[in-house]
């Protein structure tokens, strides 16, 4: 009687103990999602508007720091403006471009997520497409580094739906936060672009922000897509209807651009450069060593 009552008791208690978690491995994948997706991601403001940004690459090349942010056309398109202007030499109106520079506030915190508060830079568009409503921006300190750098996801990895996945976005002008959801649909194609379909909720505000993903291969979060556009029925926003731009389409405007190099493409490289990135970079294992309308 006493053996039966022990066998139901580990019964009991066996399968618990194979399916949790141990306690350093939920602290680790924690870190992990603060370190590799919500840190990486921004706020930007250019003049009223106010959106969302993602660190893509942050290293030193020719003795001085480069950052560049990775963002929605929509969210800088106030910054930028083309003028007919009467010019004296030419004697005929000829078209000009201003851009305006922007500012790319950094969210800061203690223990992981006790915010403490806001750092913010200035920033320069260095390249945009109104089409794919991408838009690069260099951060003006030459000084200083980001420390934390969106992994982007390898070219030739395939998605699958179904996989979970995280946005991450400053949602109605908040500091940028997560949502959570799965991978809807792949093959969407707007406005001539291929776009992710996502549960993850987002809503105005995320837009420039970053969807990702947990690869399996690197047991560490990839970014997979910008968050741009929600859906809408009846003037009601489905924000778990959520689409992002494609890797490919950013793959194509960083190199269109001459910004290749942040994919790894090979970069002229001069004596004076010095590849020191602020953050080593990831092993193996993911850590470092010691219908879519409306505008999201």
């Amino acid at each position: 009687m006493a053996l039966r009552t022990l066998a139901f008791l580990l019964a009991l208690v066996l399968p618990t103990a194979a399916l949790s978690t141990p306690a350093f491995a939920q602290s680790d994948d924690l870190t992990k999602r603060h370190q590799q997706m919500l840190y990486a991601v921004v706020q930007v403001q250019a003049g009223p508007a106010s959106g969302s940004g993602t660190v893509i690459h942050s290293a030193i090349h020719g003795g001085d720091y480069e950052t560049f942010v990775l963002t929605n056309f929509h969210v800088v398109g106030s910054a930028v403006t083309v003028e007919e202007e009467w010019d004296p030499k030419a004697q005929k109106d000829v078209k000009r471009e201003r851009r305006e520079p922007v500012r790319v506030l950094w969210q800061e915190y203690n223990d992981l997520s006790a915010f403490v508060g806001t750092s913010g830079k200035t920033a320069d568009i260095v390249a945009y497409d109104e089409a794919a409503d991408l838009a690069l921006l260099k951060i003006r300190d030459r000084e200083r580094g980001a420390l934390h750098v969106a992994r982007l996801l390898p070219e030739g990895q395939a998605l699958y739906m179904s996989e979970p996945v995280f946005a991450v976005g400053g949602g109605l002008g908040k500091p940028p936060f997560m949502s959570q959801g799965v991978l809807g649909y792949l093959h969407e194609q707007i406005e001539g672009y291929p776009y992710l379909l996502s549960t993850a909720p987002i809503i105005f505000g995320n837009s420039g922000g970053a969807l990702f993903r947990r690869g399996e291969h690197c047991r560490c979060y990839e970014m997979i897509g910008v968050p741009s556009r929600v859906s809408a029925a009846w003037f009601t926003v489905v924000p778990h209807m959520a689409w992002s731009i494609a890797m490919e389409t950013v793959r194509e405007f960083l190199r269109e651009n001459e910004h290749g190099f942040i994919l790894g493409d090979t970069r002229v490289v001069e004596d004076a450069d010095v590849a020191a990135p602020m953050e080593a970079p990831l092993d193996d294992a993911g850590d470092a060593p010691g219908d879519a309308d409306s505008d999201g």
